[in-house]
Parts: C-alpha cells; sequence; structure tokens
C-alpha cells in the first residue's frame, strides 16, 4: 500500500507499483502477474533460429550425446531422446510420437506441458523429466504442488541447482546443448550411484522344479 499525494493535498491510498514516476494500475498488475504467470508455466517456445547443419536422426546414440555438446538450444524432440537414452541407455524409438508416449506413459513427460516437437524446450521441462528419471523426490513444497502440476518444473530445477546439476536460472529459460549434455553425465553418476541400473537379477532357484513335498523334480 503507497500513500500518494496530489499537489492540492488530498491524501489517496491505493495500491500501486512504482517505477521512476510511473504508477501502475491494480488492473495492469493484475495482467502482468498473469503474463508472469503464463510464462512460467508454459515458456515462450518457438523453434531454433538456425538449424544445425547435422540430423540427429542420422546419429547413433552415441554420435547423439556428441550432437548435443555442440548444439546452442535443444527441440523437445532431441529432449525426449535424451530422457530416453538417460532411462533406458538407448532410445529405441523411431518417432517423436513414440518417445512422447512412452515418457507421458510413465510420468517422466507430462501431456499438460503441450510441448511441439521443434520448438526449443525449457529447462524446467528437463529438469522435471531428469527428477523423474533419478527418482529425485524433492521437499514437501515440490511433492505437494508439483504433483498438482502447480510449479512442478519450478520446484524441479531448485533440486537440479541444490544437486548443482544445473546452473541458477529460472524454469522457462531455454535448455543449450551443453547445459543438457553435461546434465545428463551428472545425472548418470547419480543414477549410478543410487544403484537405479542395478538389474532386478534373475531367479536362479529351483523351486519351480519341486513337487509339493518339496523334492527336486528330476527328468527321467
Amino acid at each position: 500500500m503507497v500513500i500518494l499525494s496530489d499537489t492540492r493535498g488530498i491524501s489517496v491510498h491505493r495500491p500501486c507499483i512504482i517505477s521512476r514516476t510511473r504508477v501502475v494500475s491494480t488492473g495492469t498488475f493484475h495482467t502482468l502477474l498473469a503474463l508472469i504467470w503464463v510464462i512460467g508455466q508454459f515458456g515462450c517456445a518457438a523453434p531454433r533460429a538456425v538449424q544445425p547443419e547435422t540430423d540427429p536422426a542420422t546419429l547413433s546414440d552415441e554420435g547423439f550425446e556428441a550432437y548435443l555438446a555442440e548444439v546452442p538450444h535443444v527441440t523437445v524432440d532431441e529432449a525426449y531422446r535424451a530422457m530416453l537414452i538417460l532411462a533406458d541407455g538407448e532410445d529405441g524409438r523411431e518417432s517423436f510420437e513414440q518417445r512422447e508416449a512412452e515418457l507421458q506413459r510413465r510420468g517422466i513427460a507430462r501431456a499438460q506441458w503441450n510441448l511441439q516437437r521443434d520448438d526449443i524446450i525449457d529447462t524446467g521441462s528437463v529438469a522435471y523429466m531428469v527428477c523423474r528419471i533419478c527418482e529425485i523426490r524433492g521437499g514437501v513444497s515440490s511433492r505437494l504442488f508439483g504433483s498438482w502440476g502447480f510449479g512442478d518444473r519450478r520446484y524441479a530445477v531448485r533440486e537440479l541447482v541444490y544437486r548443482e546439476m544445473v546452473e541458477e536460472g529460472v524454469d522457462y529459460q531455454f535448455m543449450t546443448g551443453s547445459g543438457l549434455y553435461t546434465l545428463l553425465h551428472k545425472a548418470d553418476d547419480l543414477m549410478a550411484e543410487k544403484g537405479l541400473y542395478e538389474s532386478a537379477g534373475v531367479d536362479l532357484s529351483d523351486e519351480g522344479d519341486r513337487d509339493a513335498e518339496g523334492n527336486l523334480i528330476v527328468p527321467e
């Protein structure tokens, strides 16, 4: 609440933001807040201004990782491929639609984001997916509000910043290729440390080859 006095000495109580000599009205202030919220939720996605000479679809998974280190910004399709490589050790999909469907099925990506294949992906979306893959649950606020889809990507960025996996920044900024390349390697180390790559193992017991009395069934 700011008190403004005009030249006639009449005091007026009016909520506003003062920037130099300009006064922003309550309606404009609320509009700005809404705009900031929309940007935070959906970003300002757009295709890359300059496309790389190399078509990543022609690269092996190993070549694709090297490609990421050089590309200025990462598209949604490229990020989805990178997430599958992180989660499974390989892409194994032939199209963007297959990658998107698989990531959404696992709860790694969200359909509500409405990301488009050729748009540059935001850091928050990547951070959220990495947290899901690496089983980073976050704090109470992250689990409560993030589960509702409110601030899910913002909280994910905070978690990764805390773990020094990404640099300090906002969730709606564009993800760079070098940033994703570094993040993938740090996430890979974290998954190995947490034992997420360990096999569930093969059942080598012979319990299925015993009769009701526990005697081993030997073929005649």
